[in-house]
């Protein structure tokens, strides 16, 4: 492969700022990837999905309706407007730095590479979508059907965040998620005269909910329940009468994902801790596990072996942080692997970078994956 163009377009597309809700600035890395794929001759698709973000990209080598395997990237970032200016792309040594470089664009340059380097051979024989997805830092919130109506009309789909370890670790299973906003109504009263006058402390109601949601996290299970931000009332000498806690919750399995969810349930319609005071969830999320089957235990010890053949370092780790691996992996029947992209690390932060030395093995061994499954059919 061409790392030299590889880096290139890597910068071009870090000096885009592309938050989730910035669509100008998405659309224009998109109108990067469209024209880069149709000088290799492929089809570009854009879907609209609402005013709020940028469209997604349906890439693919023959139109179909149905995909031997669907490759899926990202172009939003998590950084505010004006970030590429104060941080724009730029190598030191090894790693390339700039906003959204590890997460993902690396993935999404690394994507149209697999694409230049297929022979023909394997493009004659594949059917394969290339899609871009506009707003997964914000859980996939308006691409996610059409995600999903993708690739649930794929057999293989590869998730290009970045591998782990120098781009020797890749991720097969990730937590699933629950997420709350809950709100508490209560009574207020000048606190001098608690005793004397009718109140009800929501702030109170709050501190026990915050003890018992706390208190459901498990180790065991690897179970992790945070309540993030709390906040209530309006003054040291006033009963609160108002209160809002937002909670983030997760596990690995499914059962866990229930029994948080009944225990929130039960809470807020079961007796209040402080008479008085109403409680209401004003918002909820929720995100599947991304769960490692057993046939795609076999498959991943397949890939595992042609690693080895070409000489590539290959390790699993599973993750607690989403991707859109959690709900294409739930849309059909396709084996579904993660963390396929180059190595990236420090998400996120001022220090996220990327590995330019992951790059041309990450490349190889997904066109080798391909070469593959072209021979089988």
């Amino acid at each position: 492969m061409d790392l030299d163009l590889y880096l290139r377009q890597l910068e071009e597309l870090v000096n885009i700022d592309s938050g989730s809700k910035n669509a100008d600035g998405i659309n224009q890395v998109a109108d990067r990837l469209q024209r880069w794929y149709e000088e290799l001759g492929w089809n570009v698709e854009s879907i609209h999905v609402g005013e709020e973000t940028g469209r997604v990209l349906l890439i693919t080598n023959h139109p179909s309706d149905h995909y031997d395997v669907m490759f899926v990237g990202h172009m939003d970032t998590v950084f505010p407007d004006g970030t590429a200016v104060e941080r724009p792309f730029r190598i030191e040594g090894d790693n390339c730095y700039g906003p959204g470089v590890g997460d993902m664009k690396n993935g999404d340059v690394a994507m149209y590479h697999v694409a230049a380097n297929l022979p023909k051979e394997a493009l004659d024989r594949l059917n394969i979508a290339m899609v871009y997805n506009p707003d997964e830092e914000i859980g996939s919130r308006y691409s996610r059907d059409t995600l999903d109506a993708i690739g649930a009309r794929a057999d293989y789909i590869f998730v290009m965040e970045s591998a782990g370890q120098n781009g020797t670790r890749h991720c097969f299973a990730r937590k699933g998620s629950l997420g709350y906003e809950i709100e508490f109504h209560g009574k207020a009263a000048h606190s001098g005269f608690m005793f004397e006058v009718e109140n009800a402390s929501s702030v109170l109601e709050m501190g026990n909910y915050i003890v018992k949601l706390m208190g459901l996290a498990s180790r065991e299970e690897d179970t992790t329940v945070n309540v993030g931000i709390a906040g209530g009332g309006t003054a040291g000498n006033v009963v609160a009468d108002y209160a809002r806690l937002q909670v983030e919750m997760r596990f690995k399995k499914d059962s866990e994902r229930d029994r948080l969810k009944q225990t929130v349930e039960d809470m807020v319609s079961g007796t209040p801790y402080v008479e008085g005071v109403r409680t209401e969830i004003v918002r909820a999320r929720e995100s599947a596990p991304f769960v490692k089957t057993e046939e795609a235990k076999r498959y991943i010890a397949h890939i595992r072996g042609l690693a080895e053949e070409l000489g590539i370092p290959f390790a699993e780790k599973d993750r607690g942080g989403l991707s859109d691996a959690n709900h294409l992996s739930r849309c059909g029947h396709a084996i579904v692997l993660d963390g396929m992209g180059p190595h990236g690390a420090l998400d996120h932060s001022e220090k996220e970078y990327g590995y330019i030395g992951s790059v041309e093995p990450c490349v190889r061994l997904l066109v080798r994956i391909l070469q593959e499954l072209a021979s089988s059919k």
